[in-house]
């Protein structure tokens, strides 16, 4: 969403529009869920963290100062609430599906081993590597952006980033032993 859109939008969700709020939903409320799904394995847990999102997005628009895009700000929120309803659970098991990069090591991934084992070793991965490459493959964000969301330094997430490829493809490489 263009800047200048995204302006607009917020400013008329601050006035309360009802076709803002239906546009923000469409917008951002698949992307959303699918990533909230990916970090909580859970569809029902996904779908109610979700709609805690939007609600807390409508209620405090007034506090989104702009810093950050939109996108930025409620994905902000809905990790907080995913982090939360994970240590109420006392597990962390996050994503699903596919990997879909040009990066070596995904290439590498991609062509020698079941997507079983990447599922599986995903699942066993550190939280501090999987929620980052969740964000930059999955959601495909930007290094800034998440380490605006996760409020970390960029070159602490771009060693993460480096650190959960490198444990990852080794894991993969040794038939699905992970080793930190």
């Amino acid at each position: 969403m263009a800047r200048n859109e995204e302006k607009e939008l917020v400013r008329k969700l601050r006035k309360g529009n009802e076709e803002a709020y239906i546009k923000l939903l469409d917008i951002y409320g698949n992307r959303l869920l699918k990533t909230c799904y990916l970090i909580l394995k859970n569809e029902k847990d996904a779908e109610d963290i979700v709609q805690d999102t939007f609600l807390r997005v409508f209620n405090q628009i007034d506090n989104y100062n702009g810093n950050s895009s939109l996108y930025t700000w409620i994905y902000r929120i809905a990790l907080n609430l995913c982090k939360d309803k994970i240590k109420s659970r006392r597990e962390f098991e996050i994503y699903e599906d596919i990997f879909e990069t040009k990066e070596k090591v995904e290439d590498i991934v991609f062509n020698s081993i079941d997507r079983e084992i990447l599922r599986r070793e995903l699942f066993n991965l550190n939280a501090l590597y999987r929620e980052i490459l969740i964000l930059f493959y999955f959601e495909e964000l930007a290094i800034k952006e998440i380490s605006e969301i996760l409020e970390k330094k960029e070159g602490t997430i771009k060693s993460r980033l480096s650190r959960g490829r490198v444990i990852l493809k080794n894991a993969i490489e040794r038939g699905g032993e992970l080793y930190e």
